[in-house]
């Protein structure tokens, strides 16, 4: 392994700070939002509560979803930070996806230079998906530091002469914990951007050699120690729905129906979440097939093999590609390094972002004061500020492209143009966006008139939002009429909270026994909260 320098720590300095500003500023200036994030923190709270460390739970019952490391990270910085909140929910991504460009920063510098490394990390850092998922209550920004730092280790493992075994265990120890965080995508991935690498470079040896027999001995003490414990408390039905009903079967099968997507979903989705990035991206693969060096090939491969296995799968999710990023940003930063402003393959992508970024700014202030007003209370600011920053980008990107002609400044004018975007998102605009996102009116309504005794419950909604912002488990989960009309049939207070549109379909025998309590809405759901007495 080549060793450090002061340029590789001054290198370090600035990706640690770009994680720093990007992802920890006013990281708990909003609520919880779904899908995930209430839901996460609920399991967090309920595991401090319960003290069930092994087995997650939601609303009182086993969550079979995901394993509980992760979760037990938020209970963590919960017990540190006096709470679970918008904070102590969101630290871990933050600190899982700051470290991430770390791990990334020496991959890179492993396969190339510091330099690919730190392009790599700073475009990364920089994608919409990973500044998005790097400061949310998600798993994803953590798997993705875990399956990095496995890739990284094997991969030099490889290809050192010494500390061979070290550096295998290392990859399997990362590998265990990534396990014990999101399950099969924690080996999935390494195995995917290795495994066809090296099959393809005829390098045989690396599966055969004996120098991985440690780390495996303790991949299975780690992963095989968790399964044991979460058998004797779970049973085998716990390890049944976990290690397939709910996450290797959705490879064949889709539960989730808003989960369920085309083949060719990706071919769109992911272009949109690598945004800028990936208007290089074409031009990366074009640059890797033509020139076949290693540095290229290695993450071709990787970003290849987990595209096409992603893709295959029937449940697809943008974030499921995450781990996936650093392989895309690590393409695209050595054809950054290559490639000069006078070439096609980095000058016209550049002068395309330009053109959009123009175009953008010039149209995006008339639909946010048309219509986010809704939404926001100084639209007509947020939507000339916004437009006034990608339009000023765009022309200056378009100008340095066009006469100064220097890679580093058009790199660095994109870094911080976006960096500049995404920081007035997070102070300014997405507080402004929160009483619209947030389940916390509406919960904090329903705690108003509910007496301590009364049962609330939920129709047709995941409802752990409910869970985390009233504090109340178990809240009743009903899926039929019948169920519904059997709930408030019971004798006392019942409150239940549904969407309009579903309270709109019951029967007139039933609608006309009900009381409604207050109205709110959770994003786009409309929702009314409904008492069987006044």
């Amino acid at each position: 392994m080549k060793s450090f320098t002061k340029r590789d720590v001054m290198k370090l300095l600035l990706v640690l700070l770009t994680g720093g500003l990007l992802f920890f500023s006013n990281l708990g200036g909003w609520d919880l939002w779904n899908p995930d994030e209430p839901r996460y923190a609920e399991i967090a709270r309920e595991m401090i509560q319960g003290g069930t460390w092994v087995i997650p739970h939601l609303n009182g019952e086993v969550y079979f979803d995901k394993p509980p490391l992760f979760f037990a990270m938020i209970a963590g910085a919960a017990k540190a930070l006096g709470g679970v909140n918008s904070w102590s929910a969101r630290l871990p991504s933050a600190i899982f996806g700051t470290l991430g460009l770390i791990v990334l920063y020496a991959l890179g510098r492993a396969l190339r230079d510091g330099t690919t490394g730190l392009l790599a990390a700073l475009m990364t850092a920089t994608t919409v998906e990973y500044l998005w998922l790097a400061r949310r209550a998600n798993i994803d920004a953590t798997l993705t530091f875990f399956t990095t730092g496995a890739i990284f280790f094997f991969w030099t493992g490889a290809k050192s002469e010494n500390g061979k075994v070290f550096l295998y265990l290392m990859g399997y120890i990362f590998m265990a914990v990534g396990f014990l965080t999101k399950l099969q995508p924690a080996v999935l991935i390494p195995v995917l951007a290795l495994g066809p690498y090296f099959i393809l470079k005829g390098r045989w040896s690396f599966f055969v050699d004996k120098k991985h027999i440690p780390g495996l001995l303790v991949f299975t003490g780690i992963v095989g120690g968790w399964l044991l414990l979460a058998l004797k408390e779970g049973g085998p039905e716990y390890l049944k729905g976990l290690l397939w009903e709910k996450t290797a079967s959705t490879f064949f099968k889709v539960t989730t129906t808003g989960h369920k997507r085309p083949f060719f979903y990706y071919f769109y989705n992911f272009p949109a979440q690598f945004f800028p990035w990936s208007f290089f991206l074409p031009s990366a693969i074009i640059y890797a097939l033509r020139t076949h060096k290693e540095e290229l090939v290695f993450p071709l491969s990787w970003f290849a093999a987990g595209f096409l296995f992603f893709s295959l799968a029937q449940a697809k999710r943008g974030l499921y590609l995450l781990p996936l990023y650093p392989a895309a940003a690590l393409l695209v930063a050595v054809l950054w390094r290559d490639e000069d402003l006078r070439k096609g393959l980095l000058r016209t992508p550049l002068l395309v972002l330009a053109a959009v970024l123009v175009f953008t700014g010039m149209v995006v202030p008339f639909p946010v004061m048309l219509w986010g007003r809704k939404y926001l209370q100084h639209a007509l600011e947020i939507g000339v500020v916004t437009g006034v920053m990608l339009t000023s980008g765009g022309t200056v990107l378009w100008l340095s492209v066009k006469k100064i002609r220097r890679p580093s400044l058009a790199l660095v004018l994109v870094v911080s143009l976006t960096s500049i975007l995404w920081l007035y998102g997070v102070w300014r605009i997405f507080p402004e966006v929160n009483p619209y996102k947030s389940a916390r009116p509406l919960s904090e309504r329903v705690l108003e008139v509910m007496a301590p005794e009364d049962s609330l419950a939920v129709y047709k909604l995941q409802g752990a939002e409910f869970n985390f912002y009233t504090g109340r488990v178990p809240i009743q989960r009903i899926y039929r009429p019948e169920d519904l009309k059997a709930y408030l049939d019971r004798p006392g207070r019942a409150f239940c909270i549904l969407r309009e549109k579903h309270l709109r379909k019951l029967s007139q025998e039933l609608t006309s026994k009900v009381h409604v309590v207050t109205r709110g809405r959770v994003g786009h759901k409309k929702l009314v909260v409904i008492s069987n007495r006044g």
